[in-house]
């Protein structure tokens, strides 16, 4: 049975969907936990590195600022078609794409001196594959430096989130901590143990994000948001505009003071 079996998150359609609206709003939010995953990497000059689930670039257009070659694979197309516009728009000439399956990576063995994963990962099928193949395509001694999230209660950003997907789908469960995913940290370790990764540390990093006003916070959350991007594609424009005004309504009353900031917590893996 796969790690993720059942996790729409797990399959590209998700990703595809939420592509433009995602680097615009997303991407932002993530670039802070980027600066920490490359902090840690220590990367030395002339370093050629690997970003899996590079997405629209978050983290590998940061890398290129510090490297001599930056490879990214996804298997979203429509992250793809974001990043290399970026690339265009930036005039890098030594960042590499390929779409395709991360669990068996199209690189020969020792090829990286660091990997990366910036919040993918952790959505594989199959996550000890996604762990070995990154190690087996990075040179004796290369770094590697992977995030994911910790448990949705311990972040209010997150549970603001949740919370405002059961106002417009009540039926939808409560998050609910997995011992079995990489929100646990020892099972975080072990798996990149098991890989073959050594002086594994897993790091807690928290994040503080802002809040203005409920309107853009909304706008901010459907834009660049696979599940509620998955829920919206499901409903007509009426139902839409209906469950929206639900949201909009335990927003107003779960943040009652803006403005605000709300906090995400994640885990960072690193080992060589």
């Amino acid at each position: 049975m796969s790690q993720t079996q059942g996790n729409p998150l797990a399959a590209s359609e998700p990703w595809n969907l939420v592509a433009a609206g995602y680097a615009e709003t997303t991407m932002l939010v993530f670039e802070q936990f980027a600066d920490e995953a490359i902090a840690a990497a220590n990367l030395k000059p002339g370093a050629t590195v690997l970003d899996v689930a590079c997405g629209p670039g978050t983290l590998a257009l940061k890398l290129a600022q510090h490297t001599d070659k930056v490879h990214g694979i996804d298997f979203s197309e429509s992250m793809l078609a974001v990043f290399k516009h970026k690339i265009e728009q930036a005039g890098h000439e030594h960042i590499e794409l390929h779409c395709g399956d991360a669990q068996a990576l199209p690189y020969a063995d020792a090829t990286f001196d660091a990997a990366f994963s910036l919040f993918g990962l952790m959505f594989f099928p199959d996550r000890k594959k996604g762990f070995a193949e990154i190690h087996r395509t990075l040179k004796p001694g290369g770094s590697i430096a992977i995030t994911s999230w910790a448990p949705v209660d311990e972040s209010p950003a997150m549970m603001t989130m949740f919370g405002a997907l059961r106002a417009m789908k009540p039926e939808l469960p409560q998050p609910q901590r997995s011992v079995t995913t990489l929100e646990n940290p020892d099972v975080f370790k072990q798996e990149m143990e098991a890989a073959g990764f050594r002086n594994v540390e897993i790091r807690r990093i928290t994040k503080a994000f802002p809040v203005t006003t409920i309107p853009d916070f909304w706008e901010f959350m459907v834009k660049g948001s696979a599940p509620i991007q998955m829920m919206k594609k499901g409903m007509d424009e009426a139902e839409w505009r209906e469950k929206e005004k639900l949201a909009l309504e335990y927003l107003k009353k779960e943040l009652p003071d803006l403005p605000t900031e709300l906090t995400s917590d994640a885990w960072l893996g690193v080992g060589a």
